[in-house]
């Protein structure tokens, strides 16, 4: 999310990060008192660029944030900006669908589900301060519960630089998809509604999720357009670089989980019993299937080519075929018996 700043009038103007614990929001402008902001327009304040990185963490479960901008007073006038960051918060209720880091806390009912928050300005550690915002009439979607919020003054054709760096929880659902997502919509309430230029980048260094790559799920399309995937250093990376962004979308890719994707999609087969209707490839490449989704390192060039094709998966050095469950050895068993006897 980006950040959010005041005016000079005592008009508070907020750009702000948001979190649903699993999305994450450009910084907005807030109008309203310190203690009560809410989105507005900000027509002296250009967004002028954002670097935004969410890196996961496969060691205990959480993405990275780390979110860069540089902002620019266009006007002719002193500004003085309240700018923030909102996120969701805890509330008791939800609890069991609640999401929390290994070895995190939970923050007390009605704090922010945010770990690790910190704000800096042109390099300086800053302090801030939790706000309730208030909805604005005029902007009813963003109904943010609660924002981290800190001062910046701007003078006259002033430029500075602010960073977030944040944890979150990773956010699944029971076909095995995870959520990497972040609020690029309100960077569109800064100056003339751009962003000048938008650096996005993903990268996923946990060996159990998988990228489809012809997906079959059109509900999880990756958002915004424009974007590129690859491999680096084993990691799955997908990334943008936007030049005069008018955020319409927000970010979102979804992962899914490699043996919840074997066992969904390919469930029919997982249990069938007999395969002589498949050829030799056919039954190869099925066997195959579970160490593909798990990140195992082909050096057969053909069976490589062939999961490239489908999914872009991070490669896993520590792949170990005795971490299979019961009926994933039972299923390579099965297909074995049947690939012997089978023609080419």
């Amino acid at each position: 999310m980006k950040p959010f700043i005041f005016s000079s009038l005592s008009l508070l103007g907020l750009s702000f990060l948001f979190n649903s614990q699993n999305a994450h929001a450009n910084d907005t402008a807030f109008g309203g008192t310190a203690s009560a902001p809410y989105p507005i327009h900000t027509k002296e304040i250009r967004m002028v660029s954002e670097d935004i990185t969410i890196k996961s963490n496969a060691n205990d479960n959480s993405w990275i944030y780390t979110c860069d901008f540089t902002f620019k007073n266009v006007s002719n006038k002193p500004v003085k900006l309240l700018m923030g960051m909102p996120f969701s918060k805890r509330t008791k209720s939800d609890d069991e669908m609640l999401s929390i880091p290994t070895g995190a806390k939970a923050p007390p009912d009605g704090q922010p589900l945010v770990w690790e928050f910190k704000t800096f300005v042109n390099g300086r550690k800053s302090r801030s301060t939790k706000v309730t915002p208030i909805v604005n009439p005029k902007l009813p979607s963003m109904d943010y519960k609660v924002a981290y919020t800190w001062s910046i003054r701007f003078r006259p054709g002033a430029t500075h630089k602010v960073r977030n760096t944040y944890k979150l929880a990773y956010t699944s659902d029971s076909g095995g998809h995870l959520y990497a997502e972040y609020i690029l919509k309100t960077g569109g309430l800064w100056h003339d509604g751009t962003i000048g230029r938008s650096k996005l980048k993903v990268i996923l260094d946990d060996s159990r999720y998988l990228l489809i790559k012809k997906t079959s799920e059109p509900t999880f399309p990756t958002t915004p357009k424009g974007h590129e995937m690859s491999i680096e250093k084993g990691n799955i990376v997908i990334e943008w670089d936007l030049k005069n962004f008018k955020p319409t979308q927000d970010l979102m890719v979804v992962f899914k989980h490699g043996l919840a994707m074997f066992s969904i999609d390919y469930n029919e087969d997982l249990y069938r019993e007999d395969f002589s209707g498949y050829n030799k490839e056919q039954l190869r490449r099925l066997r195959n299937l579970p160490y593909a989704a798990s990140g195992y390192i082909f050096k057969d060039p053909e069976l490589k080519k062939y999961y490239d094709s489908k999914w872009i998966i991070p490669k896993n050095k520590n792949f170990s075929d005795s971490n299979f469950p019961e009926y994933i050895q039972n299923f390579i068993k099965r297909v074995k018996i049947f690939e012997a006897k089978a023609e080419g």
